[in-house]
Protein backbone atom coordinates (compact mmCIF):
# COMPACT_ATOMS: atom_id res chain seq x y z
CA UNK A 1 0.00 0.00 0.00
CA UNK A 2 0.98 3.57 -0.53
CA UNK A 3 1.24 6.18 2.43
CA UNK A 4 -1.37 7.50 1.07
CA UNK A 5 -3.96 4.68 1.07
CA UNK A 6 -2.21 3.70 4.51
CA UNK A 7 -3.05 6.97 5.87
CA UNK A 8 -6.30 7.09 4.62
CA UNK A 9 -7.38 4.12 6.09
CA UNK A 10 -5.83 5.55 9.33
CA UNK A 11 -8.40 8.75 8.96
CA UNK A 12 -10.89 6.26 8.79
CA UNK A 13 -10.13 4.38 11.76
CA UNK A 14 -9.61 7.22 13.85
CA UNK A 15 -13.42 8.59 12.94
CA UNK A 16 -14.40 5.43 13.19
CA UNK A 17 -13.22 5.26 17.17
CA UNK A 18 -14.04 8.47 18.14
CA UNK A 19 -17.72 7.39 17.05
CA UNK A 20 -17.44 4.06 18.88
CA UNK A 21 -18.30 1.38 21.91
CA UNK A 22 -15.33 0.20 24.27
CA UNK A 23 -14.98 -3.13 22.53
CA UNK A 24 -14.31 -2.15 18.96
CA UNK A 25 -11.82 1.02 20.83
CA UNK A 26 -9.50 -1.66 22.04
CA UNK A 27 -9.76 -3.28 18.82
CA UNK A 28 -8.62 -0.68 16.27
CA UNK A 29 -5.81 0.81 19.23
CA UNK A 30 -4.81 -2.58 18.61
CA UNK A 31 -4.49 -2.38 15.09
CA UNK A 32 -3.05 1.37 15.44
CA UNK A 33 -0.02 0.38 17.59
CA UNK A 34 1.16 -2.41 14.83
CA UNK A 35 0.56 0.03 12.42
CA UNK A 36 2.13 2.94 14.27
CA UNK A 37 5.41 1.28 14.77
CA UNK A 38 7.26 2.46 12.26
CA UNK A 39 5.75 5.74 12.09
CA UNK A 40 4.94 7.57 14.89
CA UNK A 41 4.76 10.78 12.98
CA UNK A 42 1.72 9.28 11.21
CA UNK A 43 0.24 8.51 14.76
CA UNK A 44 0.40 11.86 15.82
CA UNK A 45 -1.32 13.12 12.77
CA UNK A 46 -4.01 10.47 13.14
CA UNK A 47 -4.30 11.23 17.28
CA UNK A 48 -4.55 14.85 15.96
CA UNK A 49 -7.16 14.18 13.45
CA UNK A 50 -9.04 12.51 16.27
CA UNK A 51 -9.54 15.00 18.20
CA UNK A 52 -10.96 17.49 15.31
CA UNK A 53 -13.21 14.65 14.72
CA UNK A 54 -14.38 15.06 19.00
CA UNK A 55 -14.49 18.61 18.43
CA UNK A 56 -16.61 18.21 15.22
CA UNK A 57 -18.90 16.31 16.70
CA UNK A 58 -19.14 18.78 20.48
CA UNK A 59 -20.25 21.47 17.51
CA UNK A 60 -22.49 19.39 15.93
CA UNK A 61 -24.24 18.55 19.11
CA UNK A 62 -24.18 22.05 20.15
CA UNK A 63 -25.46 23.24 16.74
CA UNK A 64 -28.56 21.01 16.90
CA UNK A 65 -29.19 22.16 20.77
CA UNK A 66 -29.03 25.86 19.10
CA UNK A 67 -31.94 24.26 16.71
CA UNK A 68 -34.20 23.10 18.93
CA UNK A 69 -33.97 26.29 20.89
CA UNK A 70 -34.56 28.29 18.03
CA UNK A 71 -37.39 25.77 16.70
CA UNK A 72 -38.80 26.20 20.03
CA UNK A 73 -39.23 29.70 19.76
CA UNK A 74 -40.41 30.14 16.33
CA UNK A 75 -43.14 27.37 17.43
CA UNK A 76 -44.02 29.59 20.40
CA UNK A 77 -44.54 33.03 18.31
CA UNK A 78 -46.38 31.09 15.80
CA UNK A 79 -49.20 29.95 18.25
CA UNK A 80 -49.09 33.74 19.93
CA UNK A 81 -49.81 35.19 16.35
CA UNK A 82 -52.28 32.39 16.37
CA UNK A 83 -54.39 33.20 19.26
CA UNK A 84 -54.18 36.71 17.91
CA UNK A 85 -55.77 36.17 15.10
CA UNK A 86 -58.41 34.06 16.65
CA UNK A 87 -58.94 37.16 19.07
CA UNK A 88 -59.12 39.25 15.89
CA UNK A 89 -61.84 37.19 14.52
CA UNK A 90 -63.94 37.00 17.66
CA UNK A 91 -63.80 41.13 17.47
CA UNK A 92 -64.80 41.55 14.25
CA UNK A 93 -67.39 40.70 11.82
CA UNK A 94 -67.97 41.96 8.89
CA UNK A 95 -65.67 44.92 9.54
CA UNK A 96 -67.21 45.66 12.56
CA UNK A 97 -66.00 46.10 16.03
CA UNK A 98 -66.94 44.09 19.03
CA UNK A 99 -65.58 45.74 21.54
CA UNK A 100 -66.44 48.77 22.84
CA UNK A 101 -66.21 51.30 25.77
CA UNK A 102 -68.84 52.26 28.81
CA UNK A 103 -68.68 55.06 30.18
CA UNK A 104 -71.26 56.63 33.08
CA UNK A 105 -69.85 60.11 33.07
CA UNK A 106 -65.63 59.92 33.18
CA UNK A 107 -63.71 57.52 35.19
CA UNK A 108 -66.78 56.52 37.48
CA UNK A 109 -66.98 52.19 37.50
CA UNK A 110 -65.02 50.63 39.71
CA UNK A 111 -64.08 46.86 38.72
CA UNK A 112 -67.41 45.17 39.86
CA UNK A 113 -69.30 47.94 38.55
CA UNK A 114 -67.40 48.05 35.62
CA UNK A 115 -68.37 44.23 34.94
CA UNK A 116 -71.60 44.80 36.02
CA UNK A 117 -72.36 47.74 33.12
CA UNK A 118 -70.77 45.19 30.61
CA UNK A 119 -73.59 42.33 31.75
CA UNK A 120 -76.45 45.42 31.42
CA UNK A 121 -75.30 45.85 27.93
CA UNK A 122 -75.47 42.25 27.20
CA UNK A 123 -71.91 41.99 26.86
CA UNK A 124 -68.83 40.62 29.27
CA UNK A 125 -65.72 42.58 30.26
CA UNK A 126 -63.14 42.47 27.72
CA UNK A 127 -59.95 40.75 27.46
CA UNK A 128 -56.62 42.24 26.96
CA UNK A 129 -56.19 40.32 24.38
CA UNK A 130 -59.48 41.14 22.82
CA UNK A 131 -58.45 44.98 23.12
CA UNK A 132 -55.57 44.36 21.32
CA UNK A 133 -57.11 43.11 18.71
CA UNK A 134 -59.61 45.19 18.28
CA UNK A 135 -56.84 48.07 18.25
CA UNK A 136 -54.91 46.17 15.80
CA UNK A 137 -58.16 46.73 13.64
CA UNK A 138 -58.48 50.35 13.96
CA UNK A 139 -60.55 50.71 17.46
CA UNK A 140 -59.18 54.20 19.04
CA UNK A 141 -60.23 55.03 22.30
CA UNK A 142 -58.46 58.00 24.84
CA UNK A 143 -59.30 56.66 27.79
CA UNK A 144 -58.91 54.21 30.07
CA UNK A 145 -60.97 51.09 30.91
CA UNK A 146 -61.25 48.15 32.90
CA UNK A 147 -60.25 44.72 31.32
CA UNK A 148 -60.93 41.08 32.76
CA UNK A 149 -57.73 41.05 34.25
CA UNK A 150 -58.18 43.75 36.30
CA UNK A 151 -55.86 45.80 34.84
CA UNK A 152 -56.59 49.60 32.92
CA UNK A 153 -55.73 50.22 29.41
CA UNK A 154 -56.83 51.95 26.40
CA UNK A 155 -56.50 51.63 22.80
CA UNK A 156 -54.65 54.07 20.52
CA UNK A 157 -54.11 54.12 16.40
CA UNK A 158 -53.58 57.71 16.57
CA UNK A 159 -50.91 58.88 18.84
CA UNK A 160 -51.66 62.57 19.74
CA UNK A 161 -50.90 64.81 22.56
CA UNK A 162 -52.65 63.45 26.03
CA UNK A 163 -53.22 59.84 24.35
CA UNK A 164 -49.71 58.57 25.99
CA UNK A 165 -47.04 59.13 23.89
CA UNK A 166 -44.91 56.62 21.25
CA UNK A 167 -46.67 54.41 18.29
CA UNK A 168 -50.03 53.63 18.19
CA UNK A 169 -50.99 50.49 20.99
CA UNK A 170 -52.55 49.60 23.61
CA UNK A 171 -51.92 51.61 26.79
CA UNK A 172 -51.72 50.34 30.13
CA UNK A 173 -52.08 51.80 33.34
CA UNK A 174 -51.22 48.51 35.35
CA UNK A 175 -53.33 46.89 37.91
CA UNK A 176 -54.68 49.66 40.13
CA UNK A 177 -56.75 48.89 42.83
CA UNK A 178 -60.50 47.83 42.10
CA UNK A 179 -61.87 50.01 43.94
CA UNK A 180 -60.12 52.96 41.68
CA UNK A 181 -62.83 54.27 39.25
CA UNK A 182 -62.23 54.12 35.49
CA UNK A 183 -64.79 53.24 32.45
CA UNK A 184 -64.98 49.48 31.28
CA UNK A 185 -64.04 48.44 27.36
CA UNK A 186 -66.83 45.14 26.99
CA UNK A 187 -66.75 42.15 24.14
CA UNK A 188 -70.22 41.02 23.19
CA UNK A 189 -69.93 38.47 21.01
CA UNK A 190 -71.72 38.92 17.17
CA UNK A 191 -75.18 36.90 16.88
Amino acid sequence: MTHMKIFFVLCILAISKAQSNNRLDRAIDSFLEVLFEDAPALKDEVTRLAGVVDKLATLIGTLEQKQQEQTKQVLDKIEEVEETMDDIKQCTCSKRLWVFRVAVGRYTLNFEQAKQKCVDNGAVIATPNQLEAAQAYGYDQCNAGWLSDGSVRYPITMPRWGCGEGPPGVRSWGNPAKTKTYDVYCFKKPN
